[in-house]
């Protein structure tokens, strides 16, 4: 059976077998529709069909609160033609609320407008700034937006309408670069938004990238060797920093690496170098380490602090882009529970940008030193002590994670897991797990982990637990549109989208004057009570009285204030009547009055009824049955009962029935 079936097929059984009820069902659902669409009127207003609840939703701002998203944009060039800029390295500010910072970018002598607008674009969505980029080409002046009097290839610089730094400001720092690509500010809304119609599909829900560990009994013993565990987080499109960091050593006690020399080779941005470190006699693993440092850095350096001996590096320059350096790292006592001894460990960096790779070659150097494991991106390394449990873990990487970068955080998180104590017995226990989710997403930007030396990733089963992120996507009048948190910026920022659901078909919305959408809902309103009270009026007898009393309450406790706006009610029908120029006339006479008639919180007429409505359902459609009336047919006793045939009538009927033979 097809879903659209199934789904009648759910509707159909919701629906209550009495047909008197499932009238009343029926109606009273119209009225908490219409309800529900009703809203006080503002300048303007977005509308939308039922069809649109749980799937997009919309609001106007005011011009002087409307969030564009188009804050900056270029002239407009021909993306194929060569550059008239002068060849070398410029530098910009790139400013949001209180935060800069400085942007460099290299044009050369062949580069086209297009690679140059390419250039600045990828250096913005580089920056740890939550600006956005894009080169967009328009065939006609205003075409993409208000902003891009330019025609052929634009620069655009936006920022997310729910973002809550909104001033982008750009300046040039060193040379003109900015200033030949004729950057200026977007102009500001004015006015209320364009009353307009919108055509609106839901491609994709933004989502964030999400990491879990496999769960486990947090109160058990962890299975993850004592010591340093690393791993690197990367984060976005732009170019990551690699790094290779060492084991931790007591650098007073003695090396178990053999005197001798030692072979290894580093490798960054094409360039590969050849290293020689000789090991003496009597080198603490201090000694060792420092030697190994100061070799890549191009450095001498004294070693064995007992007898100072002058290790001299094998080459007199150090490789550009690649540093090296000896940090503090505390060593897990064995013994003293909560208690860490001094050590020491290399970190190598090559920098962001380039191809960086460290290889082995005689004597297993830095395999003995552990420098095996690259890590991209941001490096995050932490502590396991003897007896911790995996709540201790999970622990110790939330902080090490949380206090090493801003763009994944880290936290445990509970579940249940399997009891393991009674096998065959469907039983469960608390758990707990690791849970790293990406902060401040933007569009495009995605987070990956890589592994340390030690595997610690692997062995919590984080890389093998992992939920893509996505930006959020919808199509707007036949353009798509792309979000990181399904908040969409049209008309100057004047209108805001909302994406709440993913859905294939076109759903239709529409700003409106605010005047005309409430005028229509107050008319739907009307419409759906006229209905339901005519129902409720024509099938009296068959329903108890504390149904229509408990729903034209609302009605009789505001009858003074209704008949000021032109609100009656028709004789003894029941029914809704509205002047409408007696409606607006007293609005604008006295709008707070209005306001508490209709709306205010609780008391205005339209909450009540939908506090009314509500009770009527809470209660049970069944319930409100009188008396009398059948609960399966919904007819009463004397309605239903069959017709009664005397003696007389029987005897007749059957002379009848000899007559006619």
């Amino acid at each position: 059976m097809s879903r659209a079936g199934d789904a009648l097929d759910r509707r159909l059984a919701a629906l209550p077998a009495n047909p008197l009820l499932s009238g009343l069902d029926t109606r009273l659902r119209a009225f908490e529709s219409a309800l529900g669409a009703f809203a006080w009127p503002q300048a303007r207003m977005v509308t939308g069909s039922g069809d649109a609840a749980g799937k997009i939703a919309g609001v106007t701002r005011d011009a002087d609160q409307a969030t564009p998203l188009v804050k900056i944009a270029s002239g407009g060039f021909e993306a194929s033609a060569q550059t008239s800029l002068a060849a070398g390295s410029y530098s910009f500010d790139l400013s949001l609320g209180p935060d800069t910072q400085t942007l460099n970018v290299d044009v050369a002598s062949a580069d086209t407008w297009g690679d140059v607008l390419g250039k600045v674009g990828d250096a913005v969505n580089q920056s740890p700034l939550a600006a956005r980029a894009d080169v967009v080409y328009q065939n006609a002046a205003f075409q993409q937006a208000p902003s891009m009097p330019g025609t052929g290839a634009v620069l655009a610089l936006s920022v997310n309408p729910l973002r809550q730094d909104q001033d982008l400001r750009v300046s040039d720092r060193s040379g003109d670069l900015l200033a030949q690509l004729r950057l200026r500010a977007a102009n500001r809304a004015v006015g209320p938004a364009q009353e307009a119609f919108y055509s609106v599909s839901g491609q994709a829900t933004a989502l964030p990238t999400f990491f879990s560990s496999t769960p486990t009994d947090p109160r058990a013993a962890t299975t993850l060797a004592t010591g340093r565990h690393d791993l690197g987080i990367a984060t976005g499109i732009g170019p990551q920093a690699s790094t290779y960091i060492s084991k931790a050593f007591t650098p007073s006690d003695a090396t178990t690496l053999a005197a001798g020399t030692y072979t290894f080779s580093s490798a960054y941005d094409g360039e590969t170098r050849s290293h020689s470190v000789i090991v003496g006699s009597g080198w603490s693993w201090g000694d060792v380490l420092q030697a190994v440092g100061a070799e890549l850095n191009g450095q001498p350096v004294w070693v064995k602090s007992a007898s100072p001996t002058l290790s001299a590096s094998s080459t007199a320059y150090s490789q550009p882009g690649v540093t090296a350096s000896v940090g503090y790292w505390p060593i897990p006592s064995t013994t003293t529970p909560g208690a860490a001894t001094d050590g020491s460990s290399l970190t190598v960096t090559g920098a962001a940008g380039k191809d960086f790779a460290l290889a082995d070659g005689a004597g297993g150097l830095l395999s003995s030193l552990g420098l095996t494991a690259k890590l991209t991106g941001t490096p995050v390394s932490f502590n396991v002590a003897p007896g911790d449990t995996w709540e201790d873990v999970y622990r110790s990487a939330s902080v090490a994670i949380g206090g090493s970068q801003r763009s994944l955080g880290a936290a445990t998180a509970g579940t249940m897991i399997p009891s393991t104590v009674t096998p065959g017995k469907d039983l469960h226990h608390q758990g707990a797990f690791l849970a790293l989710t990406q902060l401040n997403q933007r569009i495009g930007e995605r987070v990956s982990l890589t592994d340390g030396r030690t595997g610690v990733l692997d062995s919590l089963g984080v890389l093998s637990r992992e939920r893509p992120g996505r930006d959020g996507m919808i199509t707007v009048n036949g353009r798509e549109m792309v979000s990181e948190n399904d908040a969409f910026s049209l008309d100057q920022g004047r209108v805001l989208l909302g994406l709440e659901s993913v859905y294939a078909e076109d759903v239709p919305l529409a700003v409106t004057s605010g005047m005309e959408a409430t005028e229509k809902g107050w008319s739907g309103i009307t419409d759906a009570w006229n209905s339901l009270s005519r129902y409720l009026r024509a099938n009296e007898d068959q329903f108890a009285a504390g149904l229509g009393q408990r729903l034209e309450a609302p009605l009789a406790s505001r009858a003074g204030d209704l008949r000021w706006m032109g609100v009656t009610t028709a004789g003894r029908t029941g029914q809704l009547w509205t002047n409408s120029r007696t409606f607006w006339s007293s609005f604008l006479a006295d709008t707070d009055r209005a306001r508490a008639a209709l709306w205010a919180p609780a008391t205005g007429l339209v909450p009540a009824w939908k506090a009314a409505a509500s009770s009527v359902r809470a209660a049970g459609l069944e319930s409100w049955l009188s008396g009398g009336a059948d609960r399966e047919s919904g007819l009463s006793f004397e309605a239903s009962r069959p017709a009664l045939t005397s003696e007389f009538q029987l005897e007749q009927k059957h002379r009848l029935m000899k007559l006619l033979g």
